[in-house]
């Protein structure tokens, strides 16, 4: 069963070989119709508040450090909380992982 990240790779790989040879490429959406890109989906806002050099974006509550958020940065995540964390998106290196939520002030919607 191929998944939607290795479909996109064989898409891209494919693509890139007909555009060395000289072929015709068609430009379009190759995702799956049910594949959701991190853009389609909803969530919430948030803007970093209450550090004075940075806070760290963690793989897991209270665990190893993937990404960093500065004071000022705004950022978005999941709506809900799990405990005293909220799981987000860093802006240092772009990672996915979890964040105190006293650092974190709701925006809005996404």
């Amino acid at each position: 069963m191929l998944t939607t990240h290795t479909t996109a790779t064989l898409a891209a790989t494919a693509l890139a070989v007909t555009v060395m040879g000289g072929g015709l490429v068609v430009l379009g959406d190759t995702r799956p119709a049910n594949a959701t890109t991190t853009l389609d989906r909803t969530g919430c806002r948030y803007r970093v508040v209450r550090v004075k050099t940075r806070l760290n974006v963690r793989v897991t509550p209270a665990g190893r450090v993937v990404d960093k958020l500065y004071p000022g940065d705004r950022t978005w995540g999941n709506c809900e909380k799990f405990g005293k964390w909220r799981r987000i998106h860093g802006t240092d290196l772009g990672r996915r992982g979890f964040a105190s939520t006293h650092h974190l002030k709701k925006t809005g919607k996404r």
